[in-house]
């Protein structure tokens, strides 16, 4: 009767260990994929977030030289919309891109050409509202510290069932603060 209760303790102690890292397994699995991916070239991170795409003309690899990183990224407008809108679209996808990249790669410098496309045909670009904008990662740097005390950009991000999204943050950037943001990365 006693070796009968010993093995069923043993049973039960082995059975709560074997339990227990199971759990830590998962825990370090889920922590794992709750950091925001990196990827080894601007190519495939464009690629992979899929906001702008070449089979569309709404992107355009210019340069992907190291030295020389140079992306076109271009937003469907409608003629009528208001230049306003306009201007502020082409200002946001700038501002967009720049912060995604350094946030998700390793590049420290990258020129961004945004240049409206025409939203009932793809094949036309609105050039009037074309602008290009040269930054660097440090001044990305600079202008997160200012705005948020802090130079890591995966703070612009959040986790929402496995998919990496902007959060409250980077909309801070892109719209609240739009005008102001864009004229600190010119500068």
């Amino acid at each position: 009767m006693g070796k009968i209760f010993i093995l069923i303790a043993l049973f039960l102690i082995l059975g709560c260990k074997n339990e227990n890292m199971s759990r830590t397994g998962t825990i370090q699995e889920k922590v794992v994929q709750k950091s925001l991916p990196k990827f080894a070239t601007l190519k495939e991170m464009l690629m992979d977030v899929n906001d702008f795409s070449e089979d569309n003309n709404t992107l355009k690899f210019i340069s992907e030289n190291e030295k020389s990183m140079h992306v076109q990224v271009s937003k469907p407008i409608l003629e009528e919309d208001l230049e306003s809108v306009k201007k502020e679209i082409v200002k946001r996808d700038i501002v967009y891109v720049t912060f995604q990249v350094f946030a998700q790669t390793d590049i420290d410098e990258i020129t961004i050409t945004s240049i409206p496309i025409d939203g009932s045909n793809y094949k036309l670009y609105f050039e009037e509202y074309a602008l290009t904008l040269k930054i660097s990662r440090k001044k990305a740097k600079e202008i997160l510290t200012r705005y948020f005390n802090s130079e890591d950009f995966s703070i612009l991000f959040e986790n929402e069932n496995e998919i990496w999204l902007p959060n409250k943050n980077f909309n801070l950037l892109k719209f609240d603060y739009l005008d102001e943001v864009f004229e600190e990365m010119s500068n």
